[in-house]
């Protein structure tokens, strides 16, 4: 048994902090909840007692391509709808995983190899200070907290000052690069 398969997590009511549901399961197999917080019940509680179900594989659908379910793969379409709407740090935006998927897989690995370039030289930066822009660090359980303004962001569809990660251009060679401009002048 795999135990980097289970996934384990709470939802927590931001006006109290209360711990109101516990999530579990395994992601590939499937995902339950039970409510309440399950650090109250009494010694010896077996949550799937309570737990409904969430979601579960549908082991009759045949996989694809890398061991992918069709509802897999569905998840990273691009439509012209959701496009629009999208951080530059989406990762559906990734082109190391566009040219995957189009069998590309040449360019799919030069593409990788620069990002993962990009990313070191990320890190770097982000050593130095760097804040995410939605989410606050809890000194208390070193868990990470929505602040709020994403969903503001994205419905005004202004993503000014958020880099672009995967730092596309129409002549970018697919060999790894040294980039400098991670990151725009304003975040460093």
């Amino acid at each position: 048994m795999f135990m980097k398969l289970q996934v384990h997590g709470f939802v927590q009511d931001n006006r109290n902090g209360e711990k109101v549901a516990m999530l579990m399961g395994k992601w590939d197999e499937a995902m339950y909840y039970v409510m309440g917080d399950l650090t109250t019940k009494p010694k010896g509680y077996d949550p799937m007692s309570e737990a409904v179900l969430l979601w579960e594989r549908d082991k009759s659908v045949s996989q694809t391509r890398y061991n992918l379910t069709p509802f897999a793969i569905s998840l990273n379409e691009l439509t012209p709808g959701l496009l629009e709407q999208l951080p530059p740090t989406d990762s559906r935006l990734r082109p190391d995983q566009r040219h995957l998927e189009n069998g590309e897989y040449e360019l799919a690995n030069a593409e990788k190899l620069r990002l993962e370039q990009s990313q070191r030289q990320a890190r770097k930066l982000q050593e130095r200070g760097w804040q995410p822009r939605w989410f606050q660090k809890d000194k208390e359980d070193d868990c990470y907290r929505y602040v709020g303004g994403y969903w503001e962001t994205r419905e005004k569809r202004n993503w000014d000052g958020i880099p672009d990660i995967f730092i596309q251009s129409s002549d970018a060679s697919p060999c790894v690069e040294e980039k400098s401009d991670i990151f725009p002048p304003n975040m460093l």
